[in-house]
């Protein structure tokens, strides 16, 4: 062979080694990811209409810093709890952000269609993503109350769910779910210990003591039951497929609720990569709480300052990468939610 075609072939052989490796070494795609509680802004007590704690000048200033933060960070996928009035909200933020839109009633009340009281209640869960990622609906189970619906909802207590999604990314089906548990007084040691404070010292009577222990012991075992069903949608809709979970699940990291999730092969995304505990409930910092929660709920008890909205993932085809708490920075004394938010970033190998 003339020594020419051998400096070719060795050439060729070369780029072809140096291509193999650069395939070996190049990152798996990565994935963004936020959640967070939008805060509808209601009081929650009204049957004719809810109270609603700013006007609608603050309201709209709210949703606007939240889509200046959302763009800013440029995230593939979106969990949202307490989207109010459906299906305005999921449709306008949509539009806003250039995303495909999955969305669900959660709460409303007692309503045919637009129609029902209370008046300002059509609240729910809400998912996003870019059309890249071609999300499509994989479903939604109704965790506790109800019957709720997107056309009838008749209800007057609390009522749960998780919706569903599927996206594609890396040429796999990933799917995505969105959750918002029950919220309750939380059965630990120190919450416990402040109710007893508070009564000891006069400032709760002992019909409220009581109720507040039994709020706290039954929500945390509604919440358990809320996990358990909410593992059992994802194994009927994803089966092996990997998974992304997402929500406010109204849980401390190392409740019973929150070790069902894990034990069921789930990854606190922040946990995994934060000594930091990340509190996305904050009676210290949020200018939502200390403005319009204190009067009412502080009573010179301790601030408390909670970790309890999560991006979990499951399969070894996820792994999480970087994870922060989120939009937890006021602009002009303004946050945009009650709640600060979660931030992930996963590679997904193909």
């Amino acid at each position: 062979m003339p020594r020419r075609m051998l400096r070719f072939f060795r050439k060729i052989g070369c780029f072809f080694f140096f291509l193999c490796i650069i395939v070996d070494v190049c990152p798996a795609e990565e994935i963004k990811l936020v959640t967070i509680n939008v805060w509808s802004g209601l009081d929650y007590i009204g049957n004719i209409k809810m109270g609603e704690y700013e006007d609608s000048a603050t309201r709209e200033n709210r949703y606007r810093l939240l889509i200046k933060n959302l763009r800013d960070i440029a995230p593939d996928v979106v969990a949202l709890n307490e989207a109010n009035k459906l299906p305005e909200y999921a449709r306008r933020i949509a539009r806003d952000l250039g995303c495909d839109v999955l969305y669900h009633v959660g709460i409303g009340g007692i309503r045919v269609g637009m129609v029902g009281l209370p008046l300002n209640l059509r609240e729910g869960d809400v998912l996003l993503a870019r059309k890249h990622c071609e999300l499509e609906s994989s479903g939604r189970k109704q965790l506790s109350g109800g019957p709720v619906g997107n056309i009838l909802t008749l209800h007057t207590t609390d009522a749960t769910q998780v919706i569903g999604g599927r996206i594609r990314v890396s040429g796999r089906y990933i799917y995505v779910f969105n959750t918002h548990w029950h919220a309750s007084e939380f059965a630990q040691q120190e919450s416990l210990g402040e109710l007893v404070e508070k009564y000891t010292t006069g400032r709760l009577e002992s019909n409220s003591f009581l109720d507040s222990i039994s709020d706290a012991v039954e929500g945390s075992q509604w919440r358990l039951n809320e996990a358990r069903k909410t593992l059992e949608f994802i194994d009927k809709v994803a089966g092996d497929a990997p998974v992304i979970l997402m929500g406010d699940f109204n849980a401390l990291h190392f409740s019973e609720e929150i070790e069902t999730i894990k034990a069921a092969g789930f990854i606190d995304t922040y946990a995994a990569l934060n000594t930091k505990p990340g509190y996305t409930w904050d009676e210290l910092l949020n200018t939502n709480i200390t403005r319009h929660y204190h009067n009412e709920k502080n009573d010179g008890l301790k601030r408390r300052r909670d970790r309890i909205d999560y991006i979990f993932v499951r399969g070894n085809e996820l792994v999480p990468l970087r994870s922060r708490v989120v939009f937890n920075t006021a602009r002009d004394g303004l946050h945009p939610s009650d709640h600060f938010g979660v931030f992930s970033v996963v590679a997904v190998s193909e």
